[in-house]
């Protein structure tokens, strides 16, 4: 029997030649930009399911007109509750507490007895934006109403002409 001869230069190599630098850059690449679009069809999708279910959710929680309690706010503000921990007009003591207590609870009387304007803006029934306005101090207080709960957002002096035009 005779075996046959096998010539290495036209039989296939049994390994492949590896892809080139160019090639694998490429499909690289190509996976990337596929995942990337995948990614975004899934942050759009769950942006337009979450988005109703917020809005939802927050005109369920809106708190009502009467549960403002102007004078209420109001004393919180002046007395320091609202302000943060480092502030230096916070007071830190029990008799600076007390103080400011006292001091809030006059000069929320005062400001009532003065006339202040406190108007409520529904926007779409999901949030709601209080304002006092205190016209002899010159100063508007806002809160922001959602979730159940009145929040302070900031006081703010009105400026000279809002003034005169009232």
């Amino acid at each position: 029997m005779s075996t046959p001869k096998r010539n290495n230069e036209t039989t296939p190599s049994a390994e492949p030649q590896p892809p080139s630098e160019l090639t694998t850059i490429g499909l690289s690449l190509l996976g990337i930009f596929i995942a990337a679009r995948c990614l975004a069809v899934v942050s759009r999708l769950a942006t337009a399911l979450a988005a109703p279910a917020m809005g939802f959710y927050l005109f369920t929680t809106c708190p009502t007109n009467e549960s403002f309690d102007a004078k209420r706010e109001l004393k919180r503000v002046l007395r320091g509750d609202k302000l943060p921990d480092d502030h230096p007009a916070k007071p830190k003591g029990f008799l600076e507490k007390a103080m400011a207590k006292v001091s809030a609870s006059i000069e929320a009387e005062a400001f009532a007895l003065a006339g202040i304007k406190v108007e409520i803006m529904d926007l779409g029934g999901i949030v709601k934006i209080a304002t006092i306005c205190h016209p002899v101090t010159k100063t508007s207080y806002f809160w922001l109403g959602a979730v159940h709960k009145w929040r302070y957002v900031l006081a703010r002096d009105l400026p000279a002409q809002h003034s005169k035009l009232e």
